[in-house]
């Protein structure tokens, strides 16, 4: 009975009034409503401005014992309807009418000191029971509910430590806070626990960062030390782990590894100034996929200078982007990174970062992907970059090197044993806003390339550039690209190039006058042949670069041969090119022999106008192109062999550069031609060149002894020696015949017509039963003279002797109503076997000897015999090939 009369009294006296103004709660309320014999009732109490206090207790509930009142001892006590109302403001949190300064800064434990021992230190507590709680945060113009439960149980009888458990539940998401407290020294434990917290719930707080978005699910776990006197946080341990969504700010999103590993985040602190921070299994899904798989740093945060270092091994996954031209990683590209930063009070900064080294030059160790349709694959890259700076600029050096690149397109594989690349980068404040420039220079020690019936190698290849940007203007870009020592060899068409050298300058503004490039080839060969040099121009247009060219010949002295064309850099997935080319007349001189261009035409000379043109489009499916050539007035002269062959006009279109076929039938003509003893007044030919080896002839006429001739189709090709053609002959001149053939001196009329089957073999030319003959009904009269050939070999005075001579006399003014020319060849010789029916003009100076059975020749004078019909055979043998030397002919088109 006594301690319930001495309750009243000491409640009244005990409760805290002037501390907790002196805390700066300037306005303070409360009372207690009823005191029972194990229960005390009391409230509401109010902690700040009536309107909106930063703390209010609706009902507070004291359970108790009489016995334990005497000892100063409260079971437990129950607190409902807490309501907390704080605000965030760029100071951080405040509450309404609580000077929160003065509690960090120790001043409670200080006047507690002075006025003697705490009143709570004289009355045990068993259980503080918190039901019921609410925080009300306002934040700017939005206004969020906390609901919360806290259980705090001290520790022993006069209370030196003290337990405390805190439930949370934001937007009904469940945070459990556990304390800690050592009363004696001061010191405690806080440990903060999440399971599975839905970010979504949160996104109106996440989207108050611009452009920030997050999702998914997280857990964390907090630990950290507490000293009470002042209140500060000594030690920290954060473990975050991300389950699963992601996050998203402007160009950049990440979330944790695919297939259900979570995200970690782990971060330890003994002094709250350095930090030991590891994390992994996040993906960076924009601007490119790339796994950190491991990354550890040391981040000091001390008041005068900041740092952070670490390692970080992470890999660029594989990834498809469908643009103008498509790029893909096909296989992931490992990128272990060592880094460091610094940052100080006066805004001074450094940083730097770079690889770790990279895997084996091994398959298993390269990357591959694809670029417009370009299969590319490589070594892992090195790099490295700093940087320095402070409030109002900065700047920053990289390189990096890259080995072992091959790149395949079609067929076509580029090699690239090592790229070197620098750069420079400036920044800061300039008088129309911020002020950017820096450099860059990537070079390929020599690059190859091969594929198509190309190889080509460079010394090197060099990009280069300058830029500079002030405020929001575009950037503005020098740049220039440079070839070295280039060499190229097409090996179907033997074609090589060397000494290549290309330096072609850009800049970015469109109009703006930039230098002409230029570019050379020291020297153009065709198999064993020199072919000249090369010499041009390139200037840039909107979306292309035209140029001009000129080759100089070193085979024709004086001829040049004028190149342009454009190279498209945009709206194609590579680089295209269109060329033409333009070879103006020019006049062979008499001197020019023909084996300066191929070996077979030693001791050809050729003479005449020749031009020549055409085009080519080059594209990653391939060259194509055309070209043009001709010759007027061309003559063709072997003058060992007596051939002679004038007016030639001929013109040859090659479609399908580079395959070396040109159209079919094309002209070539001819005026008159000279081989041996034969001439020919002129003809034309429908050729067709298929090949480098082979030459069609599809058709000819030629025009000889005053007839026609026409030739049957034939290929030849480089390296056979076996032909046979036909020809076959109309309205010839049989007269004309016999004296180109036969070595004799001829006149009269009549033609003949037939077929001569002509074969050539292994350098010989042979006719095979060949004939002409005259046409039916019309018959002719022929002349000969110097026919002694058709005596040579017999001995006078016999039969056979007067035979002859007696054709002889017959074939020097002879009337024939038919003829025949048979051709045949035997061994060496072609034996031209004549035939005709008719008779002598004139009497001849022969009569019949009965006595010997034949006729015999008269004196001079004397009266001889009148024929009125005589038939004749007569063959003559003659060395075919000697007299027309045709052999030299046949390996000029070989």
């Amino acid at each position: 009975m006594a301690g319930y009369l001495y309750l009243p009294a000491m409640v009244t006296r005990r409760l805290p009034v002037a501390q907790i103004q002196r805390l700066g709660v300037a306005d303070f309320s409360g009372r207690i409503t009823r005191i029972g014999l194990r229960q005390t009732t009391a409230g509401p109490f109010v902690f700040g401005p009536a309107d909106r206090p930063a703390l209010a207790m609706g009902a507070i509930v004291l359970d108790y014992t009489p016995a334990g009142l005497r000892r100063k001892k409260i079971d437990r006590i129950r607190i409902r309807d807490v309501v907390i109302n704080a605000s965030v403001g760029p100071g951080g949190i405040s509450f309404p009418g609580v000077n929160w300064r003065a509690v960090a800064k120790g001043e409670t434990a200080a006047e507690a000191s002075a006025d003697g021992p705490s009143p709570l230190a004289a009355v045990q507590l068993g259980k503080l029971d918190v039901r019921s709680g609410l925080i009300n945060l306002a934040w700017g113009s939005a206004f969020y509910k906390i609901p919360f439960d806290l259980v705090l149980t001290p520790d022993g009888e006069d209370m030196t430590g003290l337990d405390a458990r805190l439930r949370l539940f934001p937007r009904g998401q469940a945070l459990a806070v556990t304390v800690r407290v050592d009363v004696k020294q001061r010191k405690g434990r806080l440990r903060v626990d999440g399971d599975m917290i839905d970010i979504d719930r949160f996104a109106d707080l996440v989207h108050r960062v611009p452009g920030l978005d997050a999702t998914g699910r997280v857990s964390v776990r907090a630990a950290a030390g507490i000293n009470l006197a002042p209140v500060s946080i000594g030690d920290a341990a954060i473990d975050l782990t991300w389950h699963d969504g992601g996050l998203a700010c402007a160009p950049v999103r990440a979330g944790p590894e695919r297939g259900g590993a979570p995200a970690v985040l782990s971060a330890r602190s003994g002094n709250l100034k350095a930090w030991q921070v590891t994390a992994g299994g996040v993906r960076l899904q924009r601007p490119a996929p790339v796994s950190l798989n491991m990354l550890t740093a040391t981040v000091d945060v001390d008041t005068d200078l900041r740092t952070v270092a670490g390692t970080a091994d992470l890999t660029v996954l594989p990834f498809s982007l469908d643009r103008t031209t498509p790029v893909a990683l096909t296989a992931g590209v490992p990128l272990p990174l060592t880094f460091a930063a610094t940052h100080n009070a006066s805004g001074e900064w450094t940083a730097q970062f770079q690889t770790n080294g990279s895997g084996p030059d091994t398959p298993a160790g390269l990357w591959t992907g694809m670029a417009g349709g370009i299969g590319i694959h490589g070594a892992p890259p090195r790099f490295r970059f700093t940087a320095a700076g402070d409030r109002q600029k900065g700047g920053a050096d990289w390189t990096l090197d890259l080995s072992t690149i091959r790149a395949v397109l079609a067929g076509t594989l580029a090699n690239l044993p090592s790229a070197d690349a620098a750069g420079r980068l400036r920044f800061g404040d300039g008088p129309h806003g911020a002020a950017w420039s820096g450099d860059a220079r990537i070079q390929f020690s020599e690059p190859t390339v091969t594929g198509r019936g190309m190889a080509g190698k460079l010394d090197a290849l060099t990009v280069s550039a300058r830029f500079q940007r002030q405020g929001s203007d575009p950037p503005v870009v020098d740049g220039r690209v440079e070839i070295a020592g280039g060499r190229f060899h097409h090996q179907d068409s033997g074609l090589r190039l060397s000494g290549v050298r290309l330096d072609v300058p850009y800049h970015s503004v469109a109009g703006k006058a930039v230098r002409a490039g230029t570019f050379s080839v020291a020297r153009i060969d065709d198999g064993p042949r020199v072919l000249g040099n090369l010499q041009g121009r390139i200037t840039r247009q909107a979306d292309a670069y035209a140029f001009s060219a000129t080759h100089a010949s070193d085979l024709l002295p004086g001829m040049a041969v004028r190149f342009t064309g454009t190279v498209r850099t945009r709206g194609a997935r590579l680089p295209s090119a269109d060329v033409a080319f333009r070879m103006p007349p020019y006049e062979l001189t008499v001197d020019r022999d023909l084996e300066r261009l191929f070996p077979a035409g030693k001791g050809v000379s050729l003479t005449g106008t020749v031009a020549a043109k055409g085009n080519a489009s080059f594209s990653p499916s391939g060259l194509r192109g055309d070209v043009d050539f001709s010759m007027k007035d061309g003559s063709l002269r072997v003058a060992e062999k007596n051939i002679v062959v004038t007016g030639i006009d001929a013109a040859l279109r090659f479609p399908e550069l580079p395959r070396l076929r040109s159209g079919p039938a094309q002209k070539v003509r001819f005026s008159s031609a000279a081989m041996g003893g034969i001439v020919v007044d002129g003809g034309e030919f429908d050729v067709q060149v298929e090949s480098g080896q082979t030459l069609f002839l599809e058709r000819g006429r030629m025009f000889w002894c005053g007839g026609k001739v026409d030739a049957g189709s034939l290929r030849v090709t480089a390296g056979k020696q076996d032909y046979r053609v036909s020809l076959y002959c109309q309205q010839l001149g049989l007269s004309r015949i016999l004296e180109q053939l036969g070595s004799v001196n001829a006149r009269g009329t009549g033609t003949v017509n037939g077929r001569i089957p002509v074969v050539y073999r292994n350098g010989n030319i042979r006719f095979d039963d060949g004939f002409l003959f005259s046409t039916p009904g019309e018959g002719g009269q022929v002349q000969l003279t110097g026919t002694e050939v058709l005596t040579r070999g017999i001995p006078a005075g016999t039969p056979q002797f007067a035979q002859v001579e007696l054709a002889r006399e017959a074939l020097k003014n002879y009337a024939y109503t038919w003829a025949k020319l048979g051709l045949m060849s035997e061994g060496e010789d072609v034996v031209m076997r004549l035939q005709f029916d008719g008779k002598p003009v004139n009497p001849l100076p022969f009569v019949y000897r009965k006595e010997i059975g034949s006729f015999v020749r008269v004196e001079a004078g004397a009266r001889g015999s009148v024929f009125q019909g005589i038939g004749l055979d007569v063959n003559l043998r003659l060395p075919l090939n000697q007299l027309l030397q045709y052999k030299d002919i046949v390996n000029m088109i070989e």
